[in-house]
């Protein structure tokens, strides 16, 4: 038979049970609830990482990844000029000779190697002064003199992005050599003008700045003895014998100095109009042009090396015109429409990825978001590329 004392243990156990469920199940509820309003309070640093990242990946894109693609189409651009130039070669020892083009040379293509000596580079020069064209190598403005051949030759390459080039111009030497190789031969120039310049719109008759080449003055001086070592000398009838040195009325072999003029230079923080950089010459010349800035939209500020040519130059070609576009300092604007649409894309791929992340865990987010989102953050940096000048 139970007893009262049983029958209140175990209403007791019972009861302590019920508040034991209660207590349990408003935990879960409380966690549940925590775990959906947790997500909510990191959305906006999630955003933000992702955002950084998506930048992050821009300029690896731009700085890391497009140089070795850079440098890969120049080994390709390397062997087919090559190729282009032992054909001219064998052409020349034929019986039919130098097959002369009488097209202008497609944008794009290649038209000549650049050797600086000092900056021990070796570059292949391309049709073409765009954004688009300058990712490959340097570009040869269209409308100036191609390289050696008559004029004034112009090419336009990248400061930092893309392999950069032309990023050392700054550091070149009046006097350095260049050697360009082209179909024609090889021409050298010898650089006379190293500087900056702040390039203008101004309109204004193209002819580029006069540039004087470093001059050599050579001076001669001779000791000459005195008038008593002479006469004495002419007193006596002996042979010849060798005076010593520091001997009193010894004749001193002549001595030679040559001095080098320094040239001061038009453009060292000067402003020129492009019209007149880009223009003709009354010399041979070689105009290499580069952004004076690291920071990709500069525009005006230009590093400019001028070299004139070391001998005659080959016969002219027909070359392309200039147009606006073709200048070296300016991107393409019709580029928007495809940046905007590439960075629409990078957007949805961020806003996924934040969702993805709140609904998953974080491992199957990453997994699933981080692909489609490098993807994305390089077309974004293809297409933005395009809107950056042509030399950044």
């Amino acid at each position: 038979m139970t007893s009262v004392l049983d029958r209140m243990t175990t209403t007791v156990s019972n009861n302590q049970e019920v508040v034991d469920d209660e207590v349990l199940a408003d935990d879960v509820y409380a966690d549940e609830d925590n775990g959906r309003a947790a997500p909510s309070l990191r959305t906006g640093p999630l955003v933000a990482l992702w955002v950084v990242i998506a930048i992050t990946i821009l300029g690896i894109v731009l700085y890391v990844i497009e140089p070795m693609f850079q440098e890969r189409d120049q080994g390709l651009l390397l062997d087919r000029y090559r190729t282009s130039i032992d054909k001219a070669a064998n052409q020349a020892t034929g019986l039919q000779g130098v097959e002369v083009p009488t097209t202008a040379p497609a944008i794009g293509s290649a038209i000549g190697i650049l050797e600086v000596g000092s900056l021990g580079s070796q570059t292949v020069a391309v049709e073409g002064a765009d954004s688009a064209t300058t990712r490959v190598g340097p570009g040869h403005v269209p409308g100036t003199a191609a390289p050696g051949q008559p004029g004034n030759s112009v090419i336009v390459g990248r400061h930092t992005m893309f392999g950069g080039p032309f990023g050392e111009l700054s550091a070149m030497k009046v006097g350095d050599e260049i050697v360009v190789t082209t179909t024609q031969g090889q021409t050298l120039y010898q650089v006379t003008e190293v500087g900056t310049a702040e390039l203008t719109s101004e309109a204004t008759p193209t002819l580029a700045p006069a540039v004087a080449a470093p001059t050599t003055t050579t001076s001669t001086t001779m000791a000459v003895a005195p008038l008593e070592a002479v006469a004495s000398a002419e007193a006596v009838v002996a042979a010849p014998v060798a005076a010593e040195p520091g001997a009193e009325g010894a004749v001193a072999d002549p001595t030679t100095a040559t001095t080098i003029a320094t040239v001061e230079s038009s453009l060292d923080g000067g402003r020129i109009p492009l019209n007149s950089l880009y223009g003709t010459s009354k010399d041979d010349r070689l105009t290499l042009v580069s952004s004076a800035s690291a920071f990709p939209w500069n525009s005006a500020q230009a590093n400019v090396v001028i070299a004139v040519m070391v001998g005659k130059p080959f016969a002219p070609t027909p070359q392309n015109g200039r147009t606006t576009g073709q200048t070296g300092n300016v991107g393409d604007t019709s580029a928007w429409p495809v940046v905007l649409l590439a960075f629409l894309f990078l957007a949805a791929a961020v806003t996924g990825a934040v969702l993805l992340y709140r609904r998953s865990s974080p491992r199957v987010a990453y997994l699933l978001t981080v692909p489609p989102l490098v993807v994305f953050a390089i077309l974004a940096a293809e297409s933005f590329s395009r809107l950056l000048p042509a030399w950044s």
